[in-house]
């Protein structure tokens, strides 16, 4: 799995705040006391997540540096542009394979 040191900062738009952490009901968060910020601490019991927006390179689709491998890296599951946070295991060539995921956002 992935192993982060730090817990997966996400900034957002205020007004998003309560949207985003309906998303994440049963993970362990915080929202900052200027609404600015959700940290994910933890998910499902698997730690913190990476988190970012999904891009797409060719034919591929990337989170930050990794490239999203597995069953669930489809674009219909983390297409282009949505905010996503992952739990999975990143080969040697830096690709990520996803074991779990879920939408914070959708593309803006």
């Amino acid at each position: 799995m992935i192993a982060l040191l730090a817990a997966a900062v996400l900034a957002i738009d205020p007004a998003e705040a309560d949207a985003i952490a309906s998303r994440l009901i049963g993970q362990r968060f915080t929202i900052a006391a200027d609404r600015r910020s959700i940290t994910i601490d933890d998910v499902a019991g698997l730690g913190p997540p990476e988190v970012g927006v999904v891009e797409r390179r060719g034919d591929a689709l990337y989170l930050g540096t990794h490239e999203l491998t597995g069953p669930l890296a489809r674009p219909r599951l983390a297409g282009p542009g949505y905010t996503i946070w992952v739990i999975g295991d990143v080969a040697p060539d830096g690709s990520l394979e996803i074991k779990r995921l879920g939408v914070l956002r959708r593309p803006r």
